[in-house]
């Protein structure tokens, strides 16, 4: 290998050397795992938010995606995986509910039981067959 080919390896392997500890320190660290510390913009019942997607997605899509929204509702399972936590809000007699996705850290595992009912703020993702909450927190 030539010394010239070498020298121009050498700097393209260390500029993104610097490159990804620069995304790692300043985007990544800095970046919000939750919505605690902000506000809602829109605070409602679960069952509402179910409602208003699955009878006009479009229209949902448009008033609630990428928001940070408050649902209340009851509680109808916690899943526990290795990742994160997942809370599902689902009324009886619905086919659908709202997902909430909790990162492991924030959740307060004793403070989530099923049938219990919740105040949780999240970012809404969309509707697949549940309505899907991102970065959840657990609002008093």
């Amino acid at each position: 290998m030539s010394g010239k080919l070498r020298w121009a390896l050498t700097i393209i392997i260390s500029v993104a050397l610097i490159m990804s500890i620069f995304v790692k320190v300043y985007v990544f660290k800095n970046a919000e795992t939750s919505v605690t510390s902000k506000k809602a913009d829109i605070t409602m019942e679960a069952g509402q938010l179910v409602k208003d997607f699955s009878s006009n997605e479009n229209s949902a899509n448009t008033k609630y995606l990428n928001k940070i929204i408050t649902v209340k509702g009851f509680v109808d399972n916690v899943a526990d995986n290795k990742a994160d936590v997942s809370v599902y809000l689902k009324l009886k007699d619905e086919t659908s509910g709202v997902l909430c996705s909790f990162d492991r850290a924030e959740f307060k595992k004793n403070a989530i039981k099923a049938g219990t009912q919740v105040s949780i703020k999240g970012i809404c993702n969309g509707y697949l067959m549940d309505v899907v909450l991102n970065k959840c927190a657990l609002e008093n």
